[in-house]
């Protein structure tokens, strides 16, 4: 038998194994040669500290995540594991984003704003972002299926771009080549200008994730499927009720009426519809209720603002101004079923009882800071710049695994694959439209920081700026300024 564990440090993690009977000085070797950390400098974040005696059995959990601190000894012999580079070696346009740190942008190819604040916007889907990435080529498919292989592969290498952040901007130039083979109407002109289209995001959004679900299968589907209960009920006679459980979908709508002001009421509305068709009792047409209320929430959720529809006049899809304010906390108890939502609710409650607890902790983190009685104050004279940067970034990485280890405490045992595990969501990004239909204009993405949760980044094709929080909340709607057109949110607490 043997303890497996994994150590953090300067923001990688290195799989441990030692023998269950190890101790303090087994580990602190094994590190040594891993990270080149040097026994003397290695201080490691657990509760009662580590010295050479100690006895890592009961100490360290199998699968534990363990947080290290230490400056590595340039003096160690060890094989470089790749070639350096210095920042005055790099081109003019890798300095800056390696100095800025500013996500890189993408660059518009001629009307391809639609693409480039998509791509942004589904980046920041990890499980998605993940199964991309790890994605590889196979062979044995059909010749349909090849074109989704081909595009996700292209997706893929847009996507290390993207996390390598070596250049202030790319060039998807490939990505959008097989996009237009895999879906031609993406590749339509103007008969007029000879110039491509400029096309829909949500459009793209859901042929995107159509090729990801041909790819990688039921798996992927999982993680981003919605499960709908529907009762339809004869409105003139109660007798002829049917209940169906398969109604499925990978995301919800707001529908936006003359009456519309806020999300929570455009997507009660497009879960509850009237139709007219025959009834199998009577034999006679009649007008059915349809009701569908939610029986499974997938941890990242997508909302689309229903704002184009097909004007005669102008035969193009025109857009609905009106301004409907979202929230950055969705809470979806009542979409649900009575049963569903009484589980839900229970977690949620208990989630929140997390995010009290971690809201004080960072106000006292904060206080400590400010009156200069910290820990970190105490040995940052002694530390070097360098030194003292890894520290900070350490323990908030630190920090941040234990709340999340907090969170997870409280999830039920039962989850499905990709399940929630309560009935709130933060908002993480959100796609916009500029103009007055969806073949004119200017698509936008602003999406949330992975760490600071009041930082955000507007993405406006290769320009990446900065933004505060309390600007997304303009987004809303009102005018052909920025809208909101697609909305992803993350399960709260994951």
């Amino acid at each position: 038998m043997s303890l497996e564990f994994n150590v953090k440090h300067a923001g990688k993690v290195y799989p441990v194994s030692l023998a269950q009977d190890a101790k303090g000085t087994d580990l602190q070797l094994k590190i040594e040669e891993l990270t080149q950390v040097p026994q003397s400098r290695q201080k490691y974040m657990l509760k009662g500290g580590l010295n050479g005696e100690t006895s890592l059995a009961g100490l360290i959990k199998d699968g534990q995540v363990v947080m290290l601190l230490g400056t590595p000894d340039a003096k160690l012999v060890s094989k470089p594991q790749k070639e350096q580079k210095f920042i005055e070696d790099l081109d003019p346009n890798s300095q800056v984003q390696h100095l800025s740190q500013t996500p890189p942008g993408l660059k518009n190819l001629g009307n391809t704003c639609y693409m480039n604040s998509t791509i942004q916007a589904l980046y920041q889907i990890v499980p998605l972002r993940d199964d991309v990435l790890k994605f590889q080529v196979a062979s044995g498919q059909s010749a349909e299926e090849q074109k989704h292989h081909q595009l996700v592969a292209e997706l893929k290498r847009c996507f290390q771009a993207l996390k390598e952040k070596r250049e202030e901007s790319i060039t998807p130039m490939l990505l959008l080549a097989m996009l237009r083979k895999c879906y031609p109407q993406f590749a339509e002109r103007d008969d007029q200008s000879g110039f491509f289209k400029q096309q829909d995001a949500e459009e793209l959004f859901t042929q995107i994730f159509n090729s990801l679900q041909v790819v990688f299968g039921e798996g992927f589907t999982q993680k981003f499927q919605i499960n709908f209960q529907t009762t339809i009920k004869d409105t003139a006679n109660e007798q002829d009720v049917t209940v169906k459980n398969d109604d499925h979908d990978m995301k919800l709508q707001c529908h936006i009426n003359g009456t519309t002001n806020f999300m929570k009421a455009g997507l009660a509305e497009s879960l509850s519809e009237k139709i007219e068709k025959r009834s199998s009792i009577t034999g006679v047409n009649s007008v059915f209720n349809v009701e569908k209320r939610i029986t499974k929430l997938p941890e990242y959720l997508t909302v689309q603002y229903v704002r184009f529809f097909w004007k005669k006049s102008t035969n193009k899809k025109s857009k609905i101004l009106r301004k409907v304010v979202f929230p950055f906390q969705l809470d979806v108890s009542d979409l649900l079923t009575n049963e569903y939502a009484q589980a839900k609710i229970g977690v949620r409650e208990a989630l929140r009882e997390v995010e009290k607890e971690k809201i004080e902790d960072d106000r006292e983190s904060k206080r400590r800071k400010i009156n200069g009685d910290s820990n970190e104050n105490e040995t940052s004279e002694t530390m070097t710049p360098r030194e003292l940067a890894e520290t900070q970034e350490a323990l908030s990485d630190s920090k941040r695994e234990s709340w999340v280890q907090e969170f997870q405490k409280k999830f039920p045992a039962n989850l499905a694959p990709g399940e929630n595990p309560s009935c709130l969501y933060n908002l993480i990004g959100v796609i916009t439209h500029q103009g007055a239909n969806s073949e004119s204009g200017h698509y936008q993405s602003f999406i949330r920081d992975e760490v600071d949760e009041n930082k955000w980044y507007r993405f406006n094709d290769d320009k990446v700026s900065v933004i505060p929080k309390e600007k997304i909340e303009s987004l809303a709607g009102g005018g052909e300024s920025d809208s909101a057109l697609i909305l992803i949110y993350k399960g709260f607490g994951l």
